[in-house]
Order: C-alpha cells, then sequence, then structure tokens
C-alpha cells in the first residue's frame, strides 16, 4: 500500500477532496467493459474469479490496483443494465447526475434518522416528499418516507394500514399486540399483486392466508364485479378487510388496475387504501399518460419507485401518505435518538420509518429532476412506452411467438406456441450463457412465458427487431 491509512480518510480540506477526485476518476475508467448484456463466464468460472481473492490481506495493496482488480473480475462480468439487450427485469440504465450525486451521498454520509445528523439532508427529503404527493394529486398535509425499495415501502404502508386499524378500536398494535379479533382481519388485492403484500402479512403477523386475491381479468386488471363478490364474501363470512391494495405496473403485464374504482370500494367499507405504483408511479410525470393513473388521488398511501423508470441507482423508493400524522401510529421514541423534547422545526425520520440508520437517497432524486425537468423525463418515459408496443407488434406479426396480452406499460410477455415450460427455460437460459441476452422468464396463468423489459431510452426498433430475431434463432435450434 502506498499511502497510509490516514490518507484514506475522507475529508474535506484541498488535500482530501483532490484525493477524492483522483480515486473517483480511476473507478470510473475500471467500467470500461465489452459490448454485451454480460460476459459469457460459466457459474463455476466466476464463482473461482471472485473467490480467488484475498478480501483482505495482512497488508494493504495499492487503491488502484483494487480497483483495476474489480473492473477486471466484477464489473466486467456483472450485468449492464444499458445494454439494449439487458431486458429481463425493471432493472434500468441510471442517470448520470444522480450518479455522480452517490459519490457526494456516500463522501458526507448523512444518516437520515435525526434531524441532528442529517439538518439539510431532512429538509431535502421532505422537499421532495412534498413535491410527490402533490404531483400524485394528494392534499395538503401528505408527506412521506424514502425506503430501500418497492417491497419495504408496500411493508411500511400495510404496517401503518394495521396500526390505524388498531386505533379505531381503541387498541396500540404496537404496544400490546394484535387484539383478538385481527383473526378476522383481511388484506384484498388481486392474484396479480406483488408478492410483499403476502410477504408483509406474514411479518405483520396476520398470517399469509389473511390475504385474499381477486380475480383478474385476460388482460391482467383486477376485476371490479371479481372484487365486489369478494367484499360481500368476506362481509357474510365476517371478516374485516382492513385495506385493499391496487396495482399500477404489476410485475409482468405491467398493467394498471382500475383505481379509481378499487378506491371507491375501499373508502366505501372504511378501509386503508394503498397503491402499489412502483412500476407506473412515472406515468404522473406525463401529460400522455398520467391520466392512466386516474384515481391514485383518492389512496392513503403510494408506492413510487425512483430506482425503475426514474432511473435512479439502487436503493431509491418513496412511501407517501395522504395524511403524515399517520406515521405517529409508527413512532417509538427513545432516550439517545427522537426524544420528543427537539426545537420546534426538527423533525426526526427515524419516527416515519422501519429503518434507523438510512442513507440520504433523496439527494440523487433531487439532482435528476433538477438537471433533466420533468419534461425530458416525460420524454425518456414516453419512449420506452411506445417502444414496448412497438415490440408487441412485431411479437404479434412473428408467427412463432405468440403475445400474451397487448402491452400496457414496459413489458412484453409472450408465449412460444408447441413449447413445453422447460424448452422455454431452455432458449432464455441458453441466451444468459452466451452472453447474448438477459430475457425475462415467468408464468401466466400455468403457461410458462418470456418477457421483455424496456427500460432504455436510448434502445431502438432495430434492437427491439434483433431481441425478437434472437428469440426465434433459439426456437428453431
Amino acid at each position: 500500500m502506498d499511502a497510509s491509512w490516514q490518507d484514506f480518510v475522507v475529508t474535506f480540506d484541498d488535500q482530501g477532496l483532490a484525493n477524492l477526485s483522483s480515486s473517483a476518476s480511476q473507478a470510473i475508467q475500471s467500467l470500461s467493459r465489452p459490448r454485451g448484456p454480460r460476459s459469457n463466464i460459466t457459474p463455476q468460472q466466476l464463482h473461482d474469479l471472485i473467490w480467488s481473492i484475498d478480501v483482505c490481506p495482512e497488508e494493504g495493496i495499492a487503491l488502484s490496483l483494487v480497483l483495476d482488480e474489480l473492473g477486471s473480475t466484477v464489473w466486467s462480468n456483472g450485468v449492464a443494465p444499458s445494454d439494449p439487450a439487458c431486458v429481463a427485469h425493471l432493472h434500468p440504465p441510471t442517470l448520470i447526475p444522480s450518479v455522480v450525486t452517490e459519490l457526494a451521498i456516500a463522501a458526507s454520509n448523512q444518516s437520515m434518522d435525526s434531524w441532528d445528523q442529517a439538518p439539510a439532508a431532512t429538509e431535502v427529503e421532505l422537499h421532495l416528499m412534498n413535491w410527490l404527493a402533490r404531483l400524485a394529486g394528494l392534499p395538503a398535509g401528505a408527506s412521506g418516507i424514502m425506503t430501500s425499495g418497492g417491497t419495504a415501502s408496500n411493508v411500511l404502508a400495510l404496517t401503518l394500514a394495521r396500526s390505524w386499524i388498531g386505533s379505531t378500536i381503541g387498541v396500540d398494535v404496537l404496544k400490546t399486540g394484535l387484539p383478538e379479533n385481527a383473526r378476522s382481519w383481511r388484506i384484498v388485492c388481486s392474484d396479480q399483486a406483488h408478492f410483499s403484500v403476502q410477504r408483509a402479512a406474514a411479518q405483520l403477523g396476520l398470517g399469509r392466508d389473511a390475504v385474499v386475491t381477486v380475480a383478474t381479468l385476460e388482460s391482467g386488471l383486477m376485476s371490479v364485479d371479481a372484487l365486489d363478490t369478494t367484499l360481500d364474501q368476506l362481509a357474510r363470512d365476517g371478516q374485516r378487510v382492513i385495506a385493499i391494495v391496487a396495482t399500477a405496473g404489476t410485475t409482468d403485464l405491467g398493467v394498471i388496475d382500475p383505481l379509481a374504482e378499487i378506491g371507491e370500494r375501499a373508502h366505501s367499507i372504511g378501509a386503508w387504501f394503498h397503491v402499489d405504483a412502483a412500476v407506473a408511479g412515472a406515468f404522473l410525470l406525463s401529460d400522455r399518460l398520467k391520466s392512466r393513473l386516474s384515481g391514485i388521488e383518492r389512496a392513503d398511501s403510494i408506492t413510487i419507485d425512483f430506482h425503475k423508470l426514474w432511473w435512479q441507482p439502487f436503493n431509491a423508493s418513496a412511501l407517501v401518505i395522504r395524511d403524515a400524522d399517520q406515521f405517529d401510529l409508527l413512532r417509538v421514541k427513545s432516550n439517545y435518538l427522537d426524544r420528543g423534547d427537539e426545537i420546534e422545526g426538527m423533525i426526526n425520520l427515524v419516527g416515519r420509518s422501519l429503518d434507523t440508520s438510512r442513507r440520504f437517497d433523496a439527494a440523487k432524486v433531487v439532482a435528476t429532476l433538477r438537471t433533466l425537468g420533468r419534461h425530458s423525463l416525460a420524454q425518456m418515459l414516453e419512449v420506452v412506452v411506445e417502444l414496448t408496443q412497438y415490440a408487441g407488434r412485431a411479437i404479434a406479426a412473428e408467427p412463432a411467438l405468440r403475445l400474451v396480452a397487448p402491452p400496457a406499460s414496459v413489458m412484453c410477455v409472450f408465449e412460444i406456441p408447441g413449447l413445453g415450460a422447460d424448452t422455454v427455460r431452455d432458449i432464455q437460459q441458453r441466451l444468459l450463457a452466451s452472453g447474448e441476452m438477459v430475457l425475462g422468464r415467468t408464468e401466466i396463468r400455468g403457461q410458462a412465458a418470456l418477457k421483455f423489459t424496456f427500460m432504455n431510452p436510448l434502445t431502438t426498433r432495430a434492437d427491439v427487431d434483433c431481441l425478437v430475431a434472437m428469440v426465434v434463432r433459439e426456437i428453431t435450434a
């Protein structure tokens, strides 16, 4: 190691910033890699390569060598979300304003649990949450909190719903636990809702069986008629619906449930209305697309993932709630952190979160929003939505493929008529192993299917044609 350990402590004087700048430049150079969504290295070769690294040698080695090693072993053998053939998941390429802000976030190391650790950062996060609430059409008094992802946001939302329903019968669930009648509490969602709804029910002590799923239409939308039937049956059985979850952008088909109708049913029975808009929440940015989210303004809580169609680095999600005072249902005061005797205007965000220490992820989101502006972000969004429509037409025109449903957002799901699940898996795995394509694979109504997910606004129609041709080539092979 050429330098002493003192040289690696981040300081904000001229020398410290010069050291940081030089090292950051080396790290950027280490990202250079061949074109392609991933290398064709085998899982065993990758294991052997990574495990040959001495994670913690007795004496350190030069940072430049460490960064070069990361480039040749890790980054070059990882996945490249910016490649047009990386189309398996909601895994976006990132934007430069957010990436460079990540460095400042790490260097400044603000901890978002208490105001005295992150005074300006707290205000930035609150300001962003206020803007997001207004964008969604929520009333004054709405606010939110950054979380690590859509699952964390959904779990937090249903935690609030459980505490709120307890408060309506005079029970502090977080203090005394679930009341006896909680055995009859139910959470309703569609059969295409994210699995985090079941995970939340399990973690909240209600059990996964407390989640009642509603049938969907062929398009993947929650059926309002089926919802009405389900709610009537639950009422006759003496079960209480504490929350209804609508999905705005399902994981496979990307469809948006009829939010206004679902919200009306939730409010009519006194249930919490949560909208999981982790995927399609970005549609609020676009004048052309935001009408698809009509009814979202009725929500009691909304999940929005910035690390999907807002093109932010992981992690960056948000939960926005209609009434910020409801966060008090979560608050647990502590002698060292959130005492309750702070000066007026000091807000300790730990009272809103299921986490304690948290990164200042709001900074990278704000840096992106201010740099690109709403119109540019909306254009990017409209490009990938239109590209997905084109892919749907290309698949529908290919005799070897069958489109499962018209694309509703950025996912395009298709089947291969005549081929079983094992063969479909082999096609997907061969393309992955060769490094040619990271292709999605799922199951729709018991039928094996493949999936394109378009997250890169630089992808072209020619790229789409190439992807379709590659799949067809593997079918004939």
